[in-house]
């Protein structure tokens, strides 16, 4: 028999990207996560409950650092990895001074004996690299937290905890290949080109489009991960990004190589793989099976199948859609499709700080299709706890109820809080996020499409001007887990942090 212990499960910290100069501006600086004071209140919190009969234990269930907001020496500005250990320690330096009140909460947690698991989640993947461990472990003055890496998932009692990228293809980490990586860093051996380790897709997607993008549009992270819906939405705002979006295509050709056999069993290498670089295979998911035949000479293979994947996302309004953009999508900077820098962004023809500021009849153009854009990425149930359309995660989680034997099913990833009955009487439990949300108007995802231009309009407007203070929400939540010394969850819920009396 062991001992009963308190689980308090939190995820995607997302702590890293430097702070705003001047935040009283309503500047966002570079971060997701800008309540790192509130989460070090929470440890705290958790630091001085008794160490007794009971365990006090704290898993941060994925994504605790964000090494993908770390900016790194121009020209190459953003890394979907950092290879080198010596720079990935650096940035997790980096990460610690800027934030060093929550890891001294945590250091606090360790030596009053409570216990911290770490779950690696796809935001995070240098830490388990074996120096950035070992730096990790030096600022938290402990080695005796427990990490669970190498797509293991972590088991306490009849409790199930993952951080849930195992079921979305963009964003699978390749653990075989990491393995081999780490294997050789740990020798101080050099890498092979064939043991290098390829970063997932979605992680690829933020340093090589979301990133640039969000030097001008602040809320594109801010979204829950959705990146189909995103992309017509980006489009609206910045038709000169075409051919710099349609690099999504071969990420996503790249993602579509790993897939699901079952709702719980990726088709390729278990759970610890995804194919290799070179392997062939369909786009997959919402933008599978696109045509890959020769395009007409005006626009690329790339941009040809990123107007169909429009049209598999927006239906029946993609070709009004990309007809008013036609005339527009020229790249930013002339030169094929790279990401203009801030200035070049604010003084292109095609934005839309300069459609709303000269009046052009051409946004009101793309008001439906953006309307649709943001219909698909929000309803007005998206941020209810307790519904949920059928997804890759609640059928993952009913597998892994039905075949393990768990009650309780616990992930994180999405950033949305869940709490939902499975089949077989388990429940799927998500811890949601400690970073900013951005929430739609209600007005806007539940009127008729006649009633909401004007809301639309103004909405478009504050996104233009980086105005987003009455759209960004803070929802701290957390799952509390009771576990008796048989190994049974006694009690679980899903809770939101209010402050120290909410424990």
């Amino acid at each position: 028999m062991s001992r009963a212990r308190q689980l308090y499960v939190i995820s995607d910290l997302h702590i890293g990207g430097v702070y705003p100069e001047s935040p009283q501006l309503g500047e966002r600086g570079f971060r997701i996560c800008t309540h790192a004071r509130e989460l070090a209140q929470f440890v705290d919190a958790l630091a001085a409950k008794p160490a007794g009969a009971t365990g006090v234990e704290l898993v941060i269930n994925g994504d605790f650092v964000d090494f993908l907001a770390e900016r790194r020496a121009p020209p190459a500005e953003w890394s979907p990895f950092l290879t080198q250990p010596e720079a990935a320690v650096e940035k997790l330096r980096e990460i610690v001074v800027r934030d060093r009140p929550l890891f001294d909460a945590l250091a606090r947690l360790l030596a009053r004996g409570h216990d911290l698991v770490l779950v690696l989640g796809n935001h995070d993947i240098e830490l388990a690299i074996p120096q950035v461990r070992g730096a990790l472990a030096d600022v938290l003055g402990s080695d005796r937290f427990r990490f669970f890496y190498d797509g293991e998932a972590y088991v306490a009692g009849d409790a199930l905890i993952e951080h849930g990228n195992r079921y979305d293809s963009f964003n699978v980490v390749d653990h075989d290949r990491l393995r081999r990586f780490r294997s050789l860093l740990s020798r101080r051996q050099p890498i092979p080109a064939e043991y290098a380790f390829e970063a997932p897709a979605g992680s690829r997607m933020v340093a090589e489009v979301i990133n640039p993008i969000k030097e001008r549009y602040k809320f594109v992270d801010l979204l829950n991960p959705y990146v189909e819906a995103t992309i017509p939405l980006l489009l609206a705002l910045e038709p000169g990004l075409r051919s710099k979006l349609a690099r999504v295509i071969p990420i996503a050709a790249q993602a579509a190589r790993h897939g699901l056999r079952e709702n719980a069993l990726p088709s390729v290498g278990g759970d610890i793989s995804s194919a290799p670089a070179g392997a062939a295979g369909p786009v997959g998911g919402d933008m599978g099976g696109l045509d890959t035949t020769e395009s007409p000479a005006s626009i690329s293979p790339h941009e040809r199948r990123l107007d169909e994947a429009l049209e598999k996302i927006l239906g029946a309004e993609a070709k009004p859609f990309l007809a008013a953009l036609e005339a527009e999508a020229r790249p930013l900077d002339g030169t094929g499709g790279d990401i203009a820098s801030g200035e070049e962004m604010l003084s292109s023809a095609t934005g839309l700080l300069s459609l709303l500021l000269s009046g052009s009849g051409s946004l009101e153009n793309r008001l439906p299709a953006l309307l649709r854009a943001v219909r698909v990425l929000q309803n007005d149930r998206t941020f209810d706890r307790d519904f949920e359309p059928p997804s890759v995660y609640t059928r993952a989680a009913g597998q892994l109820a039905r075949e393990g034997g768990f009650s309780h099913v616990v992930f994180g990833h999405t950033h949305l809080a869940r709490d939902l009955p499975l089949p077989n009487g388990a429940r799927y439990l998500n811890s949601g996020t400690w970073a900013d949300l951005m929430e739609f108007p209600k007005d806007i995802l539940s009127g008729q499409q006649d009633d909401v231009r004007d809301k639309l309009r103004q909405f478009c407007e504050d996104l233009a001007n980086s105005q987003l203070g009455r759209y960004i929400v803070f929802k701290p939540t957390f799952v509390r887990l009771e576990v008796n010394g048989d190994g049974r969850v006694t009690r679980a819920a899903v809770l939101d942090y209010t402050g120290p009396e909410s424990l």
